[in-house]
């Protein structure tokens, strides 16, 4: 596992270093001294949940750093289209959303990998009110698995990892890494709850190829249509 994360820090500072970005200005954007961020680069201090989702907030690929693969960068047509949905109607529309983009990626591949189906199974259950304790709990549940043979891939006691699970304890970045080696979840689905489904949509949409992406948009303007009436 070390030497996953220390492939982690050398994409961060190569990362860094793309965006032409010093150590100060990174740290200046984090909120604290170029000291404290000179250490989490070099591996002396573990970068936290907090600092991730500081960096995601500033336009920085998390996914890309602890995983190694590039995350959908640019929200798509599909989530611009359901924003103009009410309220009201926004889990029905996710329901048939969710159904349109499963079969979608059917027919634009014949090979789904896990990760995309943890995150189908995600956006379903979300537009159905199912359950929702926490992503970690939804991708648990999804791969199988109980909580102690889980808590024990992850290497962490029931203790911790229940409190994970409830969103009591935040993962630090070895921990995230460690959940994407036994889960295939994406880490920033665990950073920003707040725009998890279009997060999921987006790069749902990015596995379609053009020909299903203008039916998918097509047949979710229809429901939209129907929902208004």
């Amino acid at each position: 596992m070390r030497r996953d994360y220390d492939d982690f820090l050398h994409r961060l500072n190569q990362y860094r270093q793309k965006l032409n970005m010093t150590q100060k200005e990174t740290s200046d954007g984090l909120g604290i001294d170029q000291s404290q961020y000179s250490k989490m680069e070099l591996g002396k201090t573990v970068i936290s949940y907090k600092i991730l989702g500081l960096l995601m907030k500033m336009g920085w690929d998390v996914d890309y750093l602890v995983t190694g693969k590039e995350s959908a960068r640019c929200p798509s047509k599909l989530s611009a289209l359901i924003a103009q949905g009410e309220e009201k109607d926004r889990a029905e529309l996710l329901n048939v959303v969710a159904w349109l983009l499963e079969q979608g990626i059917e027919k634009s591949t014949s090979d789904i990998g896990f990760e995309t189906k943890c995150e189908i199974e995600i956006l379903k259950r979300r537009a159905g009110g199912g359950d929702s304790e926490s992503v970690l709990h939804e991708i648990r549940k999804i791969s199988g698995i109980a909580q102690i043979p889980m808590s024990e891939k992850l290497g962490v006691n029931i203790k911790k990892y229940r409190m994970l699970e409830k969103n009591k304890k935040s993962p630090d970045a070895e921990l995230l890494l460690r959940i994407y080696k036994a889960t295939g979840c994406r880490p920033s689905l665990l950073l920003d709850n707040e725009k998890l489904e279009n997060m999921i949509i987006d790069d749902l949409w990015s596995q379609t190829d053009d020909y299903i992406q203008t039916k998918i948009l097509s047949l979710t303007e229809q429901v939209l249509w129907f929902l208004k009436m």
